[in-house]
């Protein structure tokens, strides 16, 4: 069986975090979107409660649902 495919993205973290999501801001678009952390496999580079640039990790299915793709 074949793994899910995914979507790596460079971004900025907010440091806006709840118990079931992440804000992440798009330096290519600067929009900010909410990404369910149900559909994050990795974070690289975050902080915690601080800003900070890194890259994100998701399934393809959340990025589609958001525009990245």
């Amino acid at each position: 069986m074949r793994p899910d495919p995914t979507y790596e993205l460079a971004c900025h973290f907010t440091g806006a975090e709840t118990d079931k999501a992440i804000l992440i801001c798009d330096p290519t678009s600067g929009e900010e979107l909410w990404i369910p952390l149900s559909q994050v496999l990795e974070m690289h580079g975050r902080e915690d409660g601080r800003k900070s640039t890194g890259r994100i990790v998701m399934t393809e299915w959340i990025a589609k649902k958001k525009g990245l793709l």
